[in-house]
């Protein structure tokens, strides 16, 4: 037997949820800290990237990743035809590298330091960590596509310890930058 009496009107205690709508997603959404990646690959026309903040493991046998480019991109097309992809995890100090992803210049590469790793793809100098990897499906969902690719090769920057965190609409070096000046904020 519960101890909630159903037949009564009860007082609502806890968070108040309403919508969804874009504007209180991108809001809620918002508080969820990522970091942030550099997908890229080499086409017949030269090397191409875009910045990426929905992305995550997947799979650990096999080894899979999952990440989420826009439908209106008009860089994912290239590296879905390209098949052969790195993901770079950026570093702290690479705020600039992602928003040079993130916007509508047509050449990317030309004031960043870059090599190509084994499958040809741009790995980024001063990246966090890279991944290899093959593009293995993708998924219509709303208006992004789900993409999942399998890793073949990885590695981290063992020097490099704070990762470039986005959150609340701000990049951070690091978690703890990103918590002290939201917590910053609301003392003030």
């Amino acid at each position: 037997m519960s101890d909630h009496d159903y037949g009564q009107e009860a007082t609502v205690i806890g968070p108040v949820l309403s919508g969804p709508d874009q504007k209180l997603s991108r809001h809620v959404l918002g508080h969820y800290p990522t970091g942030v990646a550099v997908i890229t690959a080499v086409t017949p026309n030269g090397p191409v990237g875009l910045s990426m903040n929905s992305f995550t493991s997947l799979s650990l046998e096999p080894p899979l990743v999952l990440f989420c480019p826009a439908l209106n991109s008009s860089t994912w097309p290239l590296l879905r035809d390209a098949g052969d992809i790195a993901i770079n995890v950026l570093s702290a100090g690479q705020e600039s590298v992602s928003r040079l992803f993130a916007s509508r210049v047509s050449d990317r590469f030309t004031s960043i330091d870059w090599t190509p790793g084994t499958n040809g793809a741009p790995l980024l100098s001063d990246a966090l960590g890279w991944l290899e990897c093959s593009i293995e499906a993708e998924y219509p969902a709303g208006d992004h596509t789900v993409v999942t690719a399998r890793i073949q090769r990885m590695g981290v920057h063992d020097e490099i310890a704070a990762p470039l965190v986005y959150f609340r609409g701000s990049y951070y070096a690091g978690i703890n930058e990103a918590v002290e000046a939201v917590e910053g904020r609301s003392n003030a």
